[in-house]
């Protein structure tokens, strides 16, 4: 490279400075040059001692605290790609500060853009369908050939403006806000020392500026309307907590009392009142969102970590307590049964509908004797055999009186200590008595009652349920009840 080149490229990559700053370097090193070459080096040589031009140009400029990395040349995809990078660099600086309520709201709004983006593909949906009617009737290949590319230019061409489009609203909607408020913050740090009238006008100012991007439009009121809709929801929700956790306050009551009474189950007790707590903090952290209030976010994620990592070792105990512990389907023996008996004549197309088993009592041609057995110290019954048309007998009982004594409490405190349980709930065991010819008839019936067409009827057992509790009946239940359709 000849002297005169290397002054000519030197200026051009020095171009950004001042002329006396250019003209005083390219002195310097001309200098340089000719001092090298009275010495007897040739010209190039003496310049090929710089080393590469461009590295000895951003040297010299980064002396003068100017930034000389050489723009990469980028294509759409790097453009793209940065412009994403860039958006989500962003995304964590809007949210950085923000509450629960606000993030909310935020993530409704952007669901209520994507929306809106996405009602943007219906012209796209009408050009697809021009191509399919210009090149699909070719009826070969290369129409469907054609059609397919037709349709990707469609797909990606939606798919980037959608892009840029989200990109633009998001920027606009949020990002714009977020540099107002950092002026605001370099402005104030500036004039801390200005008077307080000007301060003020400055923030009613600086309201205006930031706040007036969230007053209109269709995606603020539809974010609203959604989330008073939630709101709403979860108000539900939080008075489905608020009885949970009366429900949870009564068993940490009955754990308390049986724990006096030396019932130990340590596992059960203790998952109940975390679970008690975390119906608390659920509740709280609904009722703090609904009415917005701030929520302590640190002490709720605390205590629902410390709070399900005691409740899963509690459920594991608990768990095993409840295994070791034997179920026995019926009474303690020293609970009295009585015993009410109903009679009803025998006829040959009789179906008897309930629960019962049958027992064989020949003397028995004529009659079908109905025993239903209960305990006394639990509850009475009154029977309610009812004869439907058609032959249908139902062995109905009522509860009359329900009166769990004191001891039926001691029997189960003392079960639980001995990590059992009998069945209290048991139900009246009912009996049908009759000869060993009328139980093969009865039973005959009741097969093929339910094997006909008005037992598989869908609103069957509906109209049966109503019978039942002495409602008024639909005329279709008549019909299906009482009248000879299906025979």
């Amino acid at each position: 490279m000849k002297k005169e080149e290397f002054e000519n490229k030197l200026r051009e990559k020095l171009s950004i400075l001042d002329a006396k700053e250019i003209d005083d370097i390219i002195e310097e090193y001309l200098g340089y040059i000719d001092e090298k070459m009275q010495k007897g080096a040739k010209e190039e040589e003496a310049i090929k001692d710089f080393g590469d031009i461009d590295e000895l140009a951003r040297e010299l400029l980064k002396a003068y605290k100017i930034n000389v990395e050489q723009p990469k040349e980028k294509n759409i995809l790097n453009i793209l790609v940065e412009k994403i990078s860039g958006v989500l660099d962003s995304l964590i600086k809007v949210f950085e500060n923000k509450d629960g309520h606000e993030i909310l709201r935020m993530i409704i709004e952007i669901i209520m853009i994507l929306l809106c983006i996405s009602l943007c593909k219906i012209p796209f949906h009408f050009l697809e369908d021009i191509g399919f009617d210009v090149f699909m009737p070719l009826q070969n290949n290369f129409g469907r050939v054609l059609y397919r590319i037709w349709k990707l230019i469609i797909e990606f061409t939606y798919l980037i403006l959608a892009i840029v489009l989200f990109i633009k609203i998001f920027e606009k909607r949020y990002f714009a806000n977020l540099e107002t408020k950092q002026e605001i913050k370099t402005k104030n740090a500036s004039k801390k020392m200005e008077p307080k009238k000007e301060k003020k006008a400055e923030k009613k100012e600086e309201k205006i500026i930031v706040e007036n991007p969230h007053k209109t439009g269709v995606i603020d009121l539809l974010t609203t309307i959604c989330i008073w809709f939630l709101k709403f929801i979860a108000s539900l929700f939080l008075m489905g907590i608020a009885c949970c956790i009366l429900g949870l306050a009564i068993c940490v009551g009955m754990s308390l009392y049986l724990m006096a009474n030396g019932v130990s189950y340590i596992g059960i007790y203790i998952s109940v009142f975390v679970l008690l707590i975390l119906g608390i903090l659920s509740f709280t952290l609904l009722f703090n969102w609904i009415f917005n209030r701030k929520n302590n976010i640190k002490f709720l994620l605390i205590g629902y970590l410390i709070s399900f990592v005691i409740l899963g070792i509690s459920f594991s105990y608990a768990s095993i307590e409840i295994a070791t512990t034997r179920f026995i389907n019926h009474l303690p023996e020293h609970y009295q049964m009585q015993e009410k008996i109903e009679i009803i004549n025998f006829d040959e197309n009789d179906i008897l509908v309930g629960n019962y088993t049958f027992e064989i009592d020949e003397s028995l041609t004529n009659e079908i004797k109905v025993s239903y057995q209960y305990p006394t110290d639990l509850y009475e019954i009154t029977t309610n055999i009812n004869s439907l048309s058609l032959n249908r007998i139902y062995l109905n009982w009522n509860y009359e009186e329900n009166h769990w004594k004191n001891r039926v409490l001691e029997d189960i405190i003392k079960d639980l200590k001995n990590h059992q349980i009998h069945n209290y709930a048991m139900i009246p065991k009912i009996t049908v008595y009759t000869s060993s010819k009328n139980i093969e008839i009865l039973r005959k019936n009741h097969r093929s009652w339910k094997n006909e067409g008005r037992y598989q009827n869908q609103y069957y057992e509906y109209c049966e349920n109503l019978y039942e509790e002495n409602e008024m009946l639909p005329h279709y239940c008549k019909e299906l009840l009482f009248s000879d359709y299906y025979d």
